[in-house]
């Protein structure tokens, strides 16, 4: 499953309503077994390696989400909460793991996402706190590469980070 972390600003309208803004990462793995297979500028093949592949990839999106605050005091906020998220794939890479093979995609494009979730979030201070967003969200087919989110589009997913309040 994916891995994200990210950092946050909270621009709270009300005592109800906010708008967060952020930059998050997030780091897919997953291993199969497959054939690598090496051929020249003719397509003439030089070598076929069957071996488990581990393929990496790494992301940097910037999500987009609206709260609605159901408990908010100076120590805890418990909120509901709906957005999107725009991401790149800034490193796409296959690990052949019999040999010393790393095979680099170049990744097109950017992965579009909605999600909806419950949250909450742990203050430190006035202006900082620590969060963890439950949440569930779907993946739209944007030509990404294969992974967990191409393949099950609609996926449930847990968030943390660290928030600035402004």
């Amino acid at each position: 499953l994916p891995v994200s972390a990210g950092v946050g600003v909270k621009l709270d309208f009300n005592d109800r309503w906010s708008l967060g803004v952020g930059v998050n990462y997030s780091y897919l793995s997953r291993k199969f077994y497959g054939t690598y297979i090496k051929t020249d500028e003719n397509g003439t093949v030089i070598n076929s390696t069957a071996s488990d592949v581990r393929n990496a990839q790494h992301y940097i999106g910037i999500p987009l989400n609206a709260y609605y605050n159901i408990l908010n005091n100076k120590h805890i906020n418990f909120y509901t909460y709906a957005g999107g998220t725009v991401e790149k794939c800034i490193s796409d890479k296959y690990y052949v793991l019999s040999t010393n093979i790393v095979h680099t995609e170049k990744p097109e494009g950017v992965q579009l996402s909605v999600n909806a979730g419950i949250g909450v979030e742990f203050m430190l201070g006035q202006h900082v706190g620590l969060y963890i967003d439950p949440s569930v969200r779907y993946y739209f087919d944007c030509n990404q590469p294969k992974s967990i989110r191409t393949d099950q589009p609609l996926m449930f997913g847990v968030e943390l980070g660290c928030r600035f309040r402004l």
